[in-house]
């Protein structure tokens, strides 16, 4: 099972906790509560505020808690790696002062709701409500140091690198400076930092490899002096801990040219120290810098110490070399294939650590079988490949295409493709000539046309054509141009005549007054012989003002048998007609006028009268400018009650 310490949470210190949870509180429960109210109402307000901060409190604390790993639930490895790094009891310490904490704010909290229940009065919840939340702080205060601890924590454990306990392993471990961290480079794409000086690694680097495509974990450990437990330091003991608990391949290296200060028999003793971490483990024992110094160059005495370590070992020294590359494959493949080994003897429940998807991924690698052909009896049968003539013939007579050809001269970018050779032209020989752009100035792009002359001759001749063509009627247009009868143009200036009369006869019928319906004199006249009243009166009067209306008709029928008569009628004409039309109008309203029958205060309004009324005012409020319904303008921006004086308390409020 991977661990990922990154998804915890971050911590805040006291103070800032203590802004978080007071502000959430004033934001998500109500703030206004008067003492008018009923006192169930003021008790239900400020209960509701305490109740909101036990659970924020609550809810933060158990974020903490549950976010931290607890050791007793984690891979040993792990747990043994916190109690180096961050000292066990401090860690169980913090946690346990954070959980109590947790409680302690429940029970306070639980107790002044109990009490704000016998509150008599808005003074005193409010008060109870104050001491409650005072208490709080007091104690999140007091857990200051033990937040400030576990940030430090959870910040560290965010820069931890990333180690599977049960994942396919290489422990590299050995004396400061002796190639480890040069090896893991040169096998995986870490990145660890090489310097001349010891210790320059403090901590576990994980890299990844792959062998027999499968993903292979690397990890560089801190060098390791040779002294007792108790004088190990931090960097050692996290060597010390990946050794004990990680199911890996050891690979301890020895330097043979003892440029790390350290000779090969302490380096041997250092082995025989710690060979109590290696039981039950694969084992490589790796001779590194051999380019500076090899095995063949050492003292009969270091080679008897090797030799007999090896021997007792049961393993075999492998040489190798950082810089110059020598034997780095050969004991990558040497330590891969003695894992391999000694988890084929293990079982599955064992390798997986219960884990589901590793558990199904041991088994189908082992359920797989590379077949390999064995040699035949006869060695000396030399059984090549056999490819039949045929695909040979196809291959050499195949011609190349062009990306073959772009990647024989150097790639894309490099090569520019002859497009010269795709062309086709009349004569082979002229696809590589240059062509220029310009030639006795003029564009060759606008001539490049195998068919151009025979277009140009065929615009010639339609041009020669369209010359004769106007040549034989240029002189009977102009000629006609000039023949057109008067009676053409007499008949274009009456259409134009009569079409300005009826626009103007148009703009004379246009009012916004609407048609009442009159009723005629002889329907007038029934109705009062039903009623038996004399109309004679009344029909004498009618007639007399129908006179001039006559007289205004018969004046529009001789103006329209003169305006037949005569070849236009002139603008001027037109507007000596509209004067004594209106003159007539105003006559025919001055002489028609009746009598009034009163003033009546409650007038009976016909349908009609009112959709009048209506039409009046509109008309009324279109000539006075007055703004109407589908007006949108603003007549004051600004006004000045409302932006005069100084501005109170905050920006928008006046």
């Amino acid at each position: 099972m991977q661990y990922i310490f990154k998804g915890i949470k971050t911590i805040p210190a006291s103070k800032d906790m203590i802004n978080i949870v007071l502000s959430k509180t004033q934001r998500k429960t109500p703030t206004v509560v008067h003492p008018g109210y009923s006192i169930g109402r003021i008790r239900g307000f400020y209960m509701r505020k305490i109740k909101f901060t036990q659970d924020t409190m609550h809810e933060k604390f158990n974020d903490i808690l549950n976010g931290f790993p607890k050791l007793d639930d984690i891979h040993p490895f792990f747990a043994d790696l916190f109690n180096v790094l961050y000292d066990k009891d401090h860690y169980k310490l913090a946690l346990g002062h954070v959980h109590s904490c947790m409680n302690l704010v429940d029970n306070i909290c639980t107790d002044y709701v109990r009490l704000i229940k016998y509150g008599d009065s808005l003074y005193r919840c409010k008060q109870l409500k104050k001491a409650c939340l005072g208490r709080i702080c007091t104690i999140i205060k007091k857990l200051n140091s033990s937040l400030n601890y576990l940030e430090e924590v959870r910040k560290h454990l965010a820069r931890l690198p990333s180690v599977n306990p049960f994942e396919r392993t290489l422990m590299i471990t050995g004396y400061p400076n002796v190639g480890k961290s040069s090896f893991i480079n040169q096998i995986t794409k870490a990145n660890v930092e090489v310097q001349s000086y010891p210790f320059t690694t403090q901590s576990l680097y994980v890299g990844h490899t792959e062998y027999q495509n499968v993903r292979w974990q690397v990890i560089d450990s801190p060098g390791i002096l040779d002294h007792p437990l108790e004088q190990r330091n931090t960097i050692e003991m996290q060597s010390i801990t990946a050794l004990a608990h990680l199911k890996a391949c050891i690979l301890f290296f020895i330097d043979l040219s003892e440029q790390c200060s350290y000779s090969i028999e302490q380096q041997v003793s250092l082995f025989n120290s710690i060979k109590p971490l290696f039981k039950n483990k694969p084992l490589c024992i790796v001779l590194s810098k051999c380019d500076l110094k090899s095995f063949e160059d050492l003292s009969q005495e270091n080679k008897d110490i090797l030799n007999s370590l090896a021997k007792d070992q049961n393993v075999s020294l492998l040489q190798m070399s950082n810089k110059t590359g020598e034997g780095i494959e050969n004991l990558k493949v040497q330590a891969c294939e003695t894992l391999l080994k000694h988890r084929d003897g293990q079982k599955i429940e064992q390798l997986s650590g219960g884990n589901q998807i590793l558990k199904r991924e041991e088994e189908v690698l082992r359920g797989l079988h590379v077949a390999k052909p064995t040699k035949v009896r006869d060695s000396n049968v030399v059984r090549a490949p056999v490819i039949p003539q045929t695909v040979k013939s196809g291959i050499k007579n195949e011609k190349p295409t062009l990306k073959e050809i772009q990647e024989e001269h150097g790639g894309a970018g490099v090569f520019n493709f002859p497009l010269q050779e795709h062309f086709d032209l009349a004569n082979p020989e002229w696809k590589y000539d240059a062509i220029p752009e310009i030639m006795d100035g003029k564009n060759i792009a606008d001539y490049v046309d195998p068919d151009i002359l025979e277009k140009l001759e065929e615009l010639e001749r339609e041009e020669e054509m369209l010359e004769k063509a106007r040549e034989e009627k240029g002189d009977m247009s102009e000629e006609s141009d000039g023949d057109l009868p008067d009676e053409y143009y007499e008949a274009h200036e009456i259409v134009q005549s009569k079409q300005k009369l009826l626009k103007i006869e148009h703009k004379l019928k246009r009012h916004t007054t609407a048609h009442v319906h009159k009723e005629a004199l002889s329907e007038v006249k029934k109705d009062l012989e039903t009623k038996g009243i004399d109309s004679t009166k009344l029909e004498q009067r009618v007639l007399a003002k129908r006179q001039p209306r006559r007289l205004l008709d018969q004046i529009k029928d001789e103006k329209d048998i003169e305006d037949d008569d005569e070849d236009i009628m002139e603008d001027e004409g037109v507007a000596d007609r509209k004067k004594i039309e209106k003159k007539l109008e105003k006559k025919q309203r001055s002489a028609s006028r009746s009598r009034s029958k009163g003033i009546n205060p409650n007038p009976i309004l016909t349908p009609a009268d009112k959709a009048m009324q209506r039409l009046k005012y509109k008309i009324e409020k279109t000539w006075s400018g007055m703004a109407g319904e589908a007006d949108r303008s603003i007549a004051q921006k600004m006004p000045k009650h409302l932006f005069s004086g100084k501005r109170k308390q905050k920006a928008d409020r006046r």
